[in-house]
């Protein structure tokens, strides 16, 4: 470069120069609503291993011209997110964030960031503001509060989202109309993790990511009838048969989420969607043995399994630079 401006830290890396676009705070997208809090169990079932972790989804939104780079700053750092979509019409942007739990209070805070030539109201007269050689494009205007990255990496959470032994799976076998679920579908312990500094409670991150996964756990039953239709001194002279059968299915559909703690960031799982169906029948009985009949509630609408399991870029702030 034969003229311009950059500035350059102790291991070489480009912090400001006239080629290279810094992100400015724009502000915090404004909450607009919640869903209400949902799948803390099994819609339609009260069994064995009906707890799920349950989830919130908050909307935001925020006026910007540029495509903003959002940061999430949790209000309760027990609690597990993600940005799931994000869409804009004209310049109004839209942010949905999943939460982790049921409970619609302590919803996080979205701080977003632009490039320095989106932002505009300033009524400052004093900073550094360097343009490109066009001379109109800013870079980089300290009177915005440019990002400023104190973490990052890379994390992807582990194939299985399940807390049961195992991904969970079909088995046959079973008493007709067998529905107890023996599979624990939380996500308590299944994550990894990254060292990151700072105080954790001050941090924020940003941590773009598209997976996700669906499991379910099939349970098939079955039962013969046999009875005789005819006898004549004891013996039976013919004889007619029932077949009955059954399945009993639960379903997950889980997103990738994240968690800042002490001395770690988190990649793990938080449920999405929950389902679960059952369907009953049997076949006409002969003779005697009366009609055939049915019964089924529910359905899957998700293959199994685990999908755009990769490693994602996150970064990580000190949210209590921009107020």
């Amino acid at each position: 470069m034969s003229y311009g401006f950059a500035a350059i830290n102790t291991s070489g890396q480009t912090i400001i120069s006239d080629e290279m676009e810094n992100l400015h705070f724009l502000g915090k997208a404004t909450l607009t609503g919640n869903d209400g809090g949902n799948y803390g169990d099994f819609p339609g079932y009260g069994g064995a291993n009906d707890t799920l972790d349950g989830r919130v989804i908050f909307t935001y939104t925020i006026t910007a011209t540029a495509p903003p780079l959002v940061f999430i700053k949790p209000s309760d750092y027990n609690r597990w997110h993600a940005i799931i979509t994000q869409s804009n019409s004209g310049s109004t942007w839209t942010f949905d964030v999943i939460a982790s739990g049921t409970s619609t209070s302590d919803a996080p805070e979205l701080y977003c960031f632009v490039n320095a030539n989106s932002t505009s109201g300033t009524t400052s007269t004093h900073g550094l503001v360097v343009w490109k050689p066009d001379g109109t494009t800013r870079t980089f205007d300290s009177r915005y509060n440019p990002l400023a990255i104190s973490d990052g990496g890379t994390l992807a959470p582990p194939l299985d989202p399940t807390d049961g032994s195992g991904l969970p799976g079909n088995t046959s076998g079973h008493s007709w109309n067998y529905a107890t679920n023996d599979h624990d579908f939380r996500s308590t312990t299944r994550y990894t993790s990254s060292a990151v500094t700072g105080t954790y409670s001050a941090l924020m991150f940003a941590a773009p990511s598209l997976a996700q996964a669906t499991y379910k756990r099939q349970m098939e039953g079955y039962k013969k009838s046999t009875w005789c239709c005819a006898s004549c001194c004891g013996h039976c002279l013919c004889s007619s048969s029932q077949e009955h059968w059954s399945t009993a299915m639960w379903w997950v559909m889980y997103r990738n989420t994240f968690r800042l703690r002490s001395g770690y960031m988190d990649a793990g799982w938080t449920n999405y969607a929950a389902g679960y169906s059952f369907s009953s029948s049997h076949e006409g009985g002969g003779w005697f043995g009366g009609g055939g009949g049915s019964y089924s509630s529910g359905s899957m609408p998700y293959t199994a399994k685990t999908i755009n399991l990769t490693s994602n870029a996150y970064i990580i702030a000190d949210a209590t630079r921009y107020g």
